[in-house]
């Protein structure tokens, strides 16, 4: 399954993947609701990506007191319908990647635009990709292995 990348090497921290999620989601820009977030811890030297990673054995579903979280083949979906905002499944998710949506009254997480993701497209350092996760790993791998000059500097 495809699923979005990120190179932590290559993001600047920008922000143009939460702007354009929230958007493409909320008809406004609203970077705190949306569905890819960017975290930093320490100012901008530590910095991460947050976004629902379709667990194998999702936490949210477990967590949701409605049943309105599921599987469908590889990916978690959820019916936001039917959610009363208790926030179980953003305290259970060890991402940390449900966010609540005002709009909707709502958690939600990535869908990943439906196999189509923007934020992907529209990131200025080409740090997302959507890809098998095996193949970004050997990518990125690779080519920090040809970036090592000293092999002892590799830990």
């Amino acid at each position: 399954m495809k699923m979005i990348c990120v190179d932590r090497s290559k993001c600047n921290g920008c922000g143009a993947c939460q702007t354009i999620c929230s958007l493409t989601k909320k008809g406004s820009i609203h970077p705190t609701e949306s569905r890819m977030q960017l975290r930093r811890t320490g100012g901008v030297q530590l910095q991460y990506t947050t976004y629902c990673q379709h667990c194998a054995d999702p936490a949210c579903l477990k967590a949701c007191l409605k049943t309105i979280i599921r599987k469908e083949g590889e990916l978690v979906v959820r019916n936001f319908e039917g959610c009363f905002a208790c926030s179980a499944c953003a305290v259970a998710c060890p991402m940390g990647a449900v966010v609540y949506d005002s709009g909707v009254d709502a958690y939600l997480t990535c869908d990943q635009c439906g196999g189509d993701p923007l934020c992907v497209k529209i990131c200025p350092t080409g740090a997302l990709s959507f890809a098998e996760p095996a193949q970004s790993s050997v990518e990125r791998r690779s080519s920090y292995a040809e970036k090592r000059q000293d092999p002892k500097e590799v830990l």
